[in-house]
């Protein structure tokens, strides 16, 4: 994790270093230490502030940023495509780390420009010999871009309420659950992501047991077994049974037509329904 010393993250701000170390002493920014006393800033907890103070940045630079638009006039959205494209991490986690400081939700950045590049790139194939070695290289570099901005994300509170959910198996995807945790994260679920290729047994017994407030299922691969499908409506008659919500959202979900499933049809409309959940709930 990249650290900023008060001198680079005032400068980043346009402030005096004085007033950074008074946000620093008075905990409106988390610190480390180093052993000689000085002050550290990680970047992610700076990306928080700014974000959360709608504070301008005068240096993108200095936090490893990238700008609004290139000299070319290219959007984000193509920006990071060419830098997937070429594999390029620093750039994608600046633009990621960009679009998260401007104050765009994560839905809006999965939606938009994550989508966007992932399927430029996935609809290459099977022209481009190459296309699944950039498409796998490009999801593992869209993994650590998000899990980047995790971490700046503030802990939810004791009583959030909770999510769970998963890829099922023989849907091998990391993107689209790791997404969905974020966006619920971001909103303030206290979540657990299982992961791609999780049997809905498992996931079910996990249900079961913990009872969450809002369950999801991505699904991209079609649900071709009545194995497979008998197992996702016990899932959701377990998550009726207490009174909790069942979420399904991916190429294939709209397929599965289970009563007390709930189809999203993006981020944005997941981030809808569970701001809407907690408000019904609270």
């Amino acid at each position: 994790m990249r650290l900023l010393s008060t001198t680079e993250f005032a400068d980043a701000l346009g402030i005096s270093e004085s007033t950074a170390r008074r946000l620093a002493d008075a905990g409106d920014i988390r610190i480390q230490k180093t052993k000689g006393g000085h002050r550290k800033i990680p970047v992610a907890e700076a990306l928080r502030y700014v974000r959360d103070s709608k504070t301008k940045i005068l240096r993108p630079d200095l936090l490893g940023l990238a700008t609004r638009e290139d000299s070319s006039g290219s959007s984000f959205s193509d920006q990071l495509l060419k830098a997937l494209r070429e594999g390029h991490a620093a750039s994608v986690i600046g633009l990621t780390q960009t679009m998260y400081a401007e104050g765009i939700s994560l839905a809006e950045i999965c939606d938009g420009p994550i989508c966007y590049a992932m399927n430029a790139i996935g609809s290459t194939w099977p022209q481009d010999k190459r296309s699944i070695f950039v498409e796998h290289r490009a999801t593992l570099l869209c993994v650590r871009a998000l899990c980047q901005i995790r971490a700046a994300l503030s802990e939810c509170e004791e009583n959030a309420f909770t999510a769970m959910g998963a890829a099922p198996q023989d849907d091998p995807y990391l993107l689209p659950s790791l997404m969905v945790s974020l966006v619920l994260h971001e909103v303030g679920f206290d979540e657990t992501n299982l992961g791609p290729n999780t049997p809905v047994d498992v996931l079910t017994d996990s249900v079961e047991d913990e009872h969450p407030s809002l369950v999801w299922l991505a699904i991209t691969n079609p649900i071709r077994s009545r194995r497979h499908r008998e197992e996702i409506e016990y899932l959701a008659d377990v998550i009726q049974s207490y009174g909790g919500v069942f979420l399904a959202g991916g190429q294939s979900a709209e397929t599965l037509d289970i009563p007390h499933v709930t189809i999203c049809r993006s981020m944005s409309d997941l981030r809808l329904r569970s701001v809407a959940l907690q408000r019904r709930k609270a």
